[in-house]
């Protein structure tokens, strides 16, 4: 019986034996971390610059052109207050109902443009996105690193030398110092699966909810 025991033993050592030596040759590589504020090079690159100055540029007019069609249905509400008292019942009626839907048209294409804004904004600061992922393993791979985590989902850096965030804007920079802002009013918008999204209806479409304003710097 002892003898089957320490037999026994035996066995199960080697069979320990065994899987240490192959944990041995299959170790993971030690983590080598660095870290990338994205939020600050989506804020400082040059390319993000340029994206928010020609978003800002249509908003603005966007915002001028809004402001004027908003005087001229406030001017045409007015007269059709003043005209109350000489009309008939009938014919304020149809009157009022007319400018209800110019107002609901209005809507909807400033609702319209502002989601055709927000859109094309979107896919610049993908685009760049999309390169900061492309800058950061390039520098990675240059400083020996196997592991890269956005600051934002770090809870605290103790080590400030594992932010990569400087040579990875500065790197973008020379690779990347424009994107194009793509025209609002023409710009397909597709869903995640490539499919054609909604698209706000035309003048005369079915009326949407009050818009919010156009001129939106984040």
């Amino acid at each position: 019986m002892k003898k089957i025991l320490l037999t026994t033993l035996a066995a199960v050592s080697a069979v320990f034996i065994s899987y240490a030596a192959i944990a041995q040759t299959e170790r993971l590589p030690a983590p080598a971390i660095g870290i990338v504020d994205t939020d600050a090079i989506l804020r400082d690159s040059l390319a993000s610059k340029g994206v928010r100055l020609e978003r800002d540029k249509v908003a603005t007019l966007y915002q001028t052109q809004v402001q004027e069609d908003e005087k001229k249905l406030r001017t045409e509400d007015e007269e059709l207050a003043k005209q109350r008292g000489v009309m008939s019942p009938d014919v304020f009626q149809t009157r009022a109902t007319d400018f209800q839907k110019k107002l609901a048209d209005f809507q909807t294409r400033v609702r319209d443009k502002q989601e055709r804004l927000d859109y094309s904004f979107q896919q610049s600061m993908q685009e760049i996105g999309q390169a900061i992922y492309a800058v950061a393993g390039e520098v990675a791979k240059e400083r020996g690193i196997n592991t890269v985590f956005a600051r934002s989902q770090i809870l605290l850096v103790v080590d400030p030398g594992m932010d990569i965030t400087a040579p990875v804007l500065t790197k973008l920079n020379a690779k990347l110092t424009n994107v194009k802002f793509q025209d609002p009013a023409t710009l397909a918008r597709v869903d995640e699966q490539g499919n054609p999204a909604g698209v706000a209806p035309a003048a005369g479409g079915a009326p949407r909810p009050a818009a919010a304003p156009v001129a939106k710097k984040p």
